[in-house]
């Protein structure tokens, strides 16, 4: 890598007088998996937020005791956010720069499964305690009675992103958000769980690069391929001759003594394999040469391994 990165800086434009002499060479990685990592602690700061705010709202639409815990936040993907979403109350919120109130900078989605939805549905329709099946997904009506608890829920998120963000966080009847979230290949998902009265748990789907900003692309410099190819070529590397190889079982092995012999499958004048890094690279002939074992290359294998 050393190596590398002097044949690049070799090639690159000359910095300008008072630069760093000595300033390396940052190498470009793929940064989604960090910028995820980033957003997790973000989302677990808002769900602790979130859970002062949800309790008051939803204490009209959930009779009894019960109360909000924050479960954490995990990096998935699109396919399992859509899997997740499935037989649950499911709306987009969308934020909105207090600037530029026309113009949206990024989305999320909010999902909620279990008791709560029926709990809410069947206290709107007058049920003073509410039997629950929570063997079962909530039906289409539930779902569509849920709805006043599920905007109390989304009103109570826009007050502690306010209290993260200098920004509104308003409901979006914009479907293309969903279809965005389920077809991104990285999602951070943070959960509320109900215990108590009511039971049920609600997520919030995020990209993470709405949350962390992602950094900036560094400049691509096309290194010279002949100074890359001489930095290589002094590359150490470890080559293994294997002269022959013997399987034995292990009580076989247990009684080994000085002076045992065992046949091996080649003979003396077989061609033996010459590894490189693993990859095999030649055919050799055992030789002596000057007194010392040698081997003597007899053909090269040139599509084996890495292609340099």
């Amino acid at each position: 890598m050393e190596a590398i990165q002097a044949a690049i800086r070799e090639t690159s434009p000359r910095r300008s007088v008072g630069a760093p002499e000595h300033e390396p060479t940052r190498l470009a990685l793929i940064s989604d998996d960090r910028i995820a990592e980033a957003a997790r602690p973000i989302l677990i700061n808002l769900g602790t937020r979130w859970i002062r705010a949800a309790t008051r709202a939803l204490r009209a639409h959930l009779p009894g005791s019960w109360q909000i815990d924050v479960l954490g936040a995990e990096v998935i993907d699109g396919a399992t956010a859509k899997e997740e979403l499935r037989g649950g109350w499911v709306a987009a919120m969308r934020a909105i720069d207090q600037a530029t109130p026309l113009v949206s900078f990024g989305e999320m989605v909010i999902a909620a499964h279990g008791g709560m939805v029926d709990v809410a549905a069947a206290k709107r329709c007058g049920a003073a305690t509410p039997v629950v099946d929570t063997s079962r997904p909530p039906s289409g009506v539930s779902l569509r009675l849920f709805q006043p608890a599920g905007r109390a829920l989304q009103d109570s998120f826009a007050v502690a992103w306010r209290e993260v963000f200098p920004s509104d966080m308003l409901p979006s009847a914009d479907l293309a958000i969903v279809s965005a979230l389920i077809q991104a290949p990285t999602v951070v998902r943070m959960a509320l769980a109900f215990n108590g009265a009511v039971t049920g748990r609600v997520q919030l789907y995020a990209r993470p690069d709405f949350l962390v900003a992602r950094p900036a692309a560094l400049a691509a410099i096309k290194a010279s391929a002949r100074r890359i190819a001489a930095a290589l070529s002094n590359v150490e590397v470890e080559v293994i001759v294997e002269l022959g190889t013997l399987r034995m079982q292990l009580r076989e092995l247990r009684k080994l003594e000085p002076g045992a012999t065992f046949t091996l499958s080649g003979f003396v004048d077989s061609r033996v394999p010459v590894y490189c890094g693993g990859a095999l690279k030649a055919w050799a002939k055992p030789v002596v040469c000057r007194g010392v074992l040698a081997v003597q290359i007899e053909s090269v294998i040139h599509d084996q391994g890495i292609k340099s």
